[in-house]
């Protein structure tokens, strides 16, 4: 049995297949800079002021930067509904299915309801894009999409994750009256054709999502230079500036239920009392996320939002998961032919710093376990950088395949090209560089088959880790027979 499968296309899927889609195509030169190369939002502002302007029915939380968004978003969702708030959350990209992106209390949208939806709204849409010469694009409708099935299910709140940078991203549509919060997590360099050459630029664009006198969290910052930007770009709009707090400490890994957790001790100023925690997302990373949505939580608290007690922000902490971020499944036995099958790690890591966490969350989480790498990575993506950490999972072997992104092989990296960025790497490392057996295969099925027969050989159950790209995860998950951890 699959982990998960992917559905066949629905009908409001296919009609949003007709808008132009960025993630398929690739994002034009600087189009998230806020300058007159980037987006324009006075499109987006047309299209939701269409549909009625959605986007002012509800209060919301905007949650951007370059890694990390994802989990602070969903460690705040879940904070959110343990206080009992119906909460509305709008993420991308998604795994398998588009309806991930809109969820209702951690509730993707149903298929049906998706249908219901585009279906009201279709008229609509087709003149708003023969109004805008047919520029609309698919995040653009999307979202659109998503703020009006909020303000129709009438949430209490909304946690948005912008999608490209935050200046010009489609998401970026509230006003001081309707943002209770802006969130930039840790930013790094990424899509910088797109968003700019330097940490500077690319923290700018981040921070377009400050609204004058609203406050403005900032996640710890791995550089000083992006640290400065935020903070001088949140002067400028007049924003409160939060920082995270202290309020988590590391205990180790463990086990509850069957299932690996990270189990931490949360603490948080002015409470009578403390409790320990045990979180199923998993790394040292997610200990800053977690601090971030727990210091967005206690923000909302003071802002209106009393239900947040201590008992649900630590509630949140424990039930907050995320699909393709170190997330652990078995090889099934049908596809493993053994009794105790490998363990399948799937990890959209795409950049050199998630890269880099998910090597110390291996190592963490699974000591002394082997590993083989199946690697598939998208072709505008900085090879060389992730291949170069990736190295340091020290693996038995590392399988080379490709995946269509976006739907499309357009943006695929040929496995041949990485094998090769793979071996330069080798060369151009200090010291003796670790060497392993090095696969192309031409599909995600045969490249797991491959890392399995690799595995055969060593001792221990091992570890088959899926990484490169959230859509290496997704092809893993639709293809391959994956079963719970334990």
């Amino acid at each position: 049995m699959r982990a998960r499968c992917i559905s066949a296309v629905t009908a409001g899927e296919q009609f949003l297949g007709d808008f132009v889609s960025y993630e398929a195509k690739g994002v034009p030169d600087r189009a998230g800079t806020d300058t007159e190369d980037g987006f324009d939002l006075g499109r987006m502002r047309r299209l939701l002021a269409a549909l009625g302007s959605p986007q002012e029915a509800w209060p919301a939380v905007h949650v951007a930067g370059t890694k990390g968004k994802g989990s602070t978003t969903a460690f705040l969702a879940c904070m959110l509904k343990s206080a009992g708030y119906k909460v509305g959350t709008y993420t991308s990209p998604h795994v398998l299915s588009l309806r991930e992106r809109i969820s209702i209390d951690a509730e993707p949208i149903s298929t049906a309801d998706f249908d219901d939806l585009v279906k009201q709204q279709e008229q609509t849409l087709l003149r708003c894009r023969d109004q805008e010469a047919s520029a609309l694009s698919h995040f653009e409708v999307m979202t659109a999409l998503a703020y009006k099935h909020f303000q129709q299910h009438q949430v209490d709140i909304a946690v948005i994750e912008a999608g490209l940078g935050g200046a010009r991203d489609a998401t970026n549509m509230f006003t001081p009256s309707t943002l209770k919060l802006a969130i930039i997590t840790a930013i790094g360099l990424e899509h910088q054709r797109a968003l700019g050459d330097t940490l500077q630029e690319i923290a700018a664009a981040k921070a377009g999502i400050f609204k004058e006198g609203r406050p403005a969290l900032i996640a710890r910052q791995p550089e000083s230079e992006a640290q400065t930007t935020l903070e001088e770009c949140a002067q400028s709009a007049g924003c409160p500036v939060l920082k995270p707090q202290k309020t988590i400490q590391l205990q180790g890994m463990g086990t509850l239920e069957g299932h690996k957790t990270q189990m931490v001790h949360l603490s948080l100023e002015g409470s009578s009392s403390s409790r320990d925690v045990h979180m199923q997302l998993l790394g040292a990373v997610q200990l800053d996320n977690a601090e971030t949505a727990v210091a967005a939580a206690l923000q909302l608290r003071k802002d209106g939002f009393s239900k947040l007690t201590d008992e649900a922000i630590a509630a949140g902490l424990a039930a907050a998961t995320l699909p393709g971020r170190f997330q652990i499944l078995s090889l099934g036995t049908s596809s493993a032919q053994q009794e105790d099958p490998p363990w399948v790690v799937l990890d959209g890591a795409h950049t050199p710093a998630s890269a880099q966490a998910l090597v110390s969350t291996l190592r963490e989480a699974f000591p002394s376990e082997p590993v083989v790498l199946v690697v598939a990575i998208a072709d505008d993506k900085d090879h060389k950088g992730i291949l170069s950490v990736l190295r340091k999972a020290a693996p038995k072997a590392v399988v080379f395949t490709s995946v269509a992104i976006a739907g499309a092989m357009t943006r695929a990296a040929a496995p041949g090209k990485l094998a090769a960025q793979w071996q330069l790497t080798g060369m151009m490392a200090s010291g003796r560089p670790h060497r392993c057996r090095e696969l192309i295969q031409a599909s995600m099925p045969s490249a797991i088959e491959a890392a399995r027969r690799e595995l055969q050989a060593v001792e221990g159950r091992g570890i088959i880790c899926v990484t490169g790209s959230l859509h290496a995860v997704a092809e893993a998950l639709s293809t391959v027979d994956l079963q719970a951890q334990i």
